[in-house]
């Protein structure tokens, strides 16, 4: 367990433009207090702390059963900052530090909690956020330094005004985490939140593309023929599942997306499968893994990892071709070097013979599904 750091749990609000009380609404087989809590448990953060305010009463059997301090604001309608001073004046000595997580932000990975204790330790900064393309999300990670600033303040802003001033202690750490920018404010916001929720070992479109460009830095190139292979295996995915052969569109679309992220070193395929694992995201890594070379299976139906090697065997850069032009250009590059033309000939007929499962299936030629102005949106 982590001594130094500690987890504060804002739990006092009304509510009030969700409809519902937020604490208890659940996200698969837990409601987002347990979430909450649960997050900063794998993470290790030895000293949690729940504030509760607005029907307390059916939150403290909850907290007291999951063994975690229990903070009843008695000020909670005068609005947030009341919680959080609550919070401070029941902080443990020898703390370094302490996360300050609404409730209603439940879905927060883990890495990114770890990418903020890192930046703490290796700079100092007293005050971290994590940020998803620009915007800040939560948790941040603030330095007890400000607990007496805290405590003592009229709360006149919020705690975002009172740190103001410190901005040269303030660092803010892109993460490849959309939801520690997803809240449950609205009814809308809550769908979305269950959504992700059902997909959470699946990086989201926004955070592939997150991952592209900040995590393994590929070039605009790479970029662009990973965004057109997604597309061309989700245009396969949807006339799969058209067929009754049903393959999930948010998993096709992350492996596809993140297929070469590592394209630029050796035994590239293997390379990215061994990077996603180390991210947690070991759905997408075997798929990755098999997209340059792969064992096609005689049954009919097509896997995931088959609609990814295909798809990527039907994109040269970023353009749509068909199988004979893709090979024919490389067999010829390679005409003098056996070894290379016996694994491009390999590679070509397991397309073929991928791409003959799909036309079986489609009653139609990938040519007439492949239309150039009919493929799938990346979105959606």
């Amino acid at each position: 367990m982590n001594e130094s750091f500690a987890a504060i749990i804002l739990a006092a609000g009304f509510s009030s433009r969700m409809g519902a009380f937020k604490p208890l609404l659940r996200l698969g087989a837990e409601t987002a207090l347990e979430k909450s809590i649960k997050l900063f448990r794998r993470t290790g953060i030895a000293h949690l702390q729940v504030v509760v305010g607005h029907q307390s009463e059916a939150l403290i059997p909850l907290i007291e059963d999951l063994n975690v301090c229990c903070t009843i604001n008695p000020r909670y309608q005068e609005g947030m900052f009341t919680s959080v001073q609550c919070a401070m004046a029941r902080l443990p000595e020898g703390i370094d530090a302490f996360f300050m997580q609404p409730v209603d932000i439940p879905l927060t990975r883990n890495r990114t909690l770890d990418a903020l204790i890192r930046a703490r330790q290796a700079t100092g900064k007293g005050i971290i956020h994590p940020v998803f393309w620009g915007k800040r999300g939560h948790p941040p990670l603030i330095s007890t330094t400000y607990r007496d600033l805290i405590l003592q303040s009229d709360g006149e802003g919020g705690l975002k005004a009172l740190l103001l001033p410190f901005a040269d202690n303030i660092l803010e750490i892109e993460v490849p985490d959309e939801h520690c920018t997803l809240d449950m404010d609205t009814p809308a916001d809550y769908a979305y939140l269950l959504y992700r929720q059902e997909h959470f070992a699946v990086p989201s479109h926004r955070e592939c593309e997150h991952l592209l460009t900040h995590h393994f830095s590929v070039s605009e190139k790479v970029a662009a023929h990973s965004r057109q292979v997604a597309r061309v295996a989700l245009t396969l995915t949807s006339h799969l599942n058209q067929a009754g052969i049903v393959m999930d569109r948010e998993l096709v679309r992350a492996a596809a997306l993140l297929h070469d992220c590592c394209r630029s070193q050796t035994d590239h395929a293997r390379t990215g499968a061994r990077a996603l694992r180390e991210l947690g995201y070991e759905t997408i890594a075997g798929p990755v893994a098999s997209h340059m070379d792969i064992d096609v299976p005689p049954e009919a139906v097509p896997t995931l990892h088959e609609v990814l090697f295909l798809a990527d065997k039907l994109v040269m850069g970023s353009r749509l071709t068909d199988l004979n032009e893709r090979f024919a250009e490389k067999l010829e590059r390679f005409s003098g070097q056996p070894a290379i033309v016996d694994a491009i000939e390999r590679r070509r007929q397991a397309a073929c013979r991928i791409g003959k499962k799909c036309e079986t299936i489609f009653k139609r030629s990938l040519t007439e599904v492949l239309r150039r102005d009919h493929l799938d949106e990346l979105e959606g």
